[in-house]
């Protein structure tokens, strides 16, 4: 995020030379250069515009894609697979439900990662949850299972956008990341009994 700023106030910078060079030549009535400097100042407005309305298509793109996603959890499909997952205080695990749930959490991964940082993603409900999902399987060893299973590093997008999560919340001391973990880990079986009732 703070690169973004960054780059665009560079961007503005760069663009204004131009301009305080033209306001100059128009100053001292030298009229060759003066054309010069317009001809790139309105170059690099120009740019920067494209520039702009790329990024808005991007995060236009990017919310239009997690609505899609939004829907699909909502979906009745998916709220029979969030039913019977898993049952609050049970070791048992329905690994291709689980296997459902996770490949669209991977989705809201993969696209957290290529739209570069849309906070709205991870804040909202659909991240929440993705958070929640990933943590509990990782905790029961699920992730692992799963892994071992397909013999793949499956869900890497996933555990980045989980660690994304983490640091949002509580920041980058470990000690205070697991305890933020503990502290999910003792609302489980409620979560869990949640998840049945929709």
């Amino acid at each position: 995020m703070a690169r973004r700023h960054i780059l665009a106030f560079l961007s503005i910078m760069v663009t204004l030379i131009p301009l305080g060079a033209l306001i100059g030549s128009i100053y001292c009535r030298a009229w060759e250069p003066a054309t010069t400097y317009a001809t790139l100042f309105v170059g690099l407005v120009a740019a920067d515009v494209v520039v702009w309305q790329g990024y808005l298509i991007k995060r236009q793109l990017t919310f239009s894609t997690y609505l899609d996603l939004d829907k699909e959890w909502n979906s009745d499909e998916m709220i029979k697979l969030r039913q019977a997952v898993h049952a609050p205080g049970s070791e048992e695990w329905d690994h291709s439900r689980l296997e459902g749930i996770l490949e669209l959490f991977e989705k809201l991964a993969s696209m957290f990662k290529l739209s570069g940082d849309m906070p709205f993603i991870y804040q909202s409900t659909l991240g929440w949850y993705a958070a929640q999902y990933f943590l509990f399987a990782r905790e029961h060893g699920q992730i692992k299972h799963l892994r071992d299973l397909w013999q793949d590093h499956l869900y890497q997008d996933l555990e980045e956008l989980y660690s994304f999560y983490l640091v949002s919340e509580v920041g980058r001391n470990q000690k205070e990341q697991r305890a933020w973990e503990v502290k999910r880990l003792t609302t489980e079986a409620h979560f869990w009994e949640q998840e049945r009732k929709d």
